[in-house]
């Protein structure tokens, strides 16, 4: 199974639900009105424009949620973020961390793909994996500019509307930090020698998030993230429960809220969607 897919719908890509055209849930049994979009963060630019359900439902939202508030981001801040997560705290570059055959292996494979591995040299496993996949998607032509988040935050900041974030970048990253040195390695390794095969997969993956094809798309990622546990926990398990806790706060205020996140996290058995209504808050697909 091509780990890569995993990777990419847990980090930067998302995925949909079989027999709606999108996968946007609605809160059932709150006085406020609460829609949960799963969005896709890399999109090319003949997938514009957007499916206009999204410009439904962002049109009836009082505030506009994001995994994290892209809007509130300063280079200065993301500088600072990497220089106390990214790079080692006991000054190793990768070679140091990974081994001399590794990285040796790790450069090989990355050259297959045109990605000079030396550039990722001074940051550790973790973020040379998210590194090389968004590398790897604008080979392809994938952007986050054309992205649901990017689009959207655009919006809402000329629209006047608020924009809340679910967690901070270092909450974002550090849930990839404090992976294990082992679970790091497996990360980063996976990543590169899947990276030259996921033309068709993305191709997939878009596809099936505009027409609702859950079914593939779920049995596929989730089955995949089995076989790392650690990322799976870390990245999906532990993040779902922290927004959740969040989201019931929301159903408490008075306005309505439209919340976009990786549709990952909103299926399987410790989805978001699982998680609120375990707390006694069901919801329903929407078109």
């Amino acid at each position: 199974m091509n780990r890569l897919r995993i990777l990419l719908a847990t980090i930067w890509l998302c995925l949909a639900v079989t027999g709606h055209a999108l996968p946007l849930w609605e809160l059932e049994g709150t006085h406020n009105r609460i829609v949960i979009l799963g969005s896709v963060h890399f999109l090319r630019a003949e997938d514009a424009p957007l499916p206009e359900a999204i410009a439904r439902v962002y049109a009836d939202a009082d505030v506009i949620v994001f995994e994290v508030d892209l809007g509130r981001l300063d280079p200065l801040e993301i500088q600072s973020v990497l220089a106390r997560l990214a790079l080692d705290a006991e000054g190793r570059d990768l070679e140091d961390i990974l081994g001399h055959q590794d990285y040796r292996t790790a450069a090989q494979l990355a050259a297959g793909v045109d990605i000079d591995l030396n550039t990722l040299r001074p940051y550790e496993p973790w973020y040379a994996a998210l590194q090389i996949t968004q590398l790897r998607l604008l080979q392809l032509g994938f952007d986050g500019s054309f992205g649901v988040e990017t689009q959207m935050t655009l919006k809402a900041v000329a629209d006047g509307k608020p924009i809340v974030g679910l967690e901070s970048l270092e909450e974002q990253f550090g849930a990839l930090d404090s992976l294990p040195a082992t679970a790091q390695r497996v990360f980063l390794m996976q990543t590169l020698e899947d990276a030259g095969t996921i033309s068709e997969e993305l191709d997939t993956i878009v596809a099936a998030w505009k027409a609702g094809d859950m079914a593939t798309l779920e049995q596929t990622l989730m089955a995949g993230l089995e076989d790392q546990q650690a990322l799976r926990e870390s990245v999906l398990v532990q993040r779902n429960r922290n927004w959740t806790r969040q989201i019931i706060e929301f159903t408490k205020q008075s306005r309505d809220y439209l919340i976009i996140v990786g549709a990952l996290h909103l299926v399987g058995e410790d989805s978001v969607i699982r998680m609120l209504e375990e707390a006694g808050i069901s919801s329903r697909r929407i078109h």
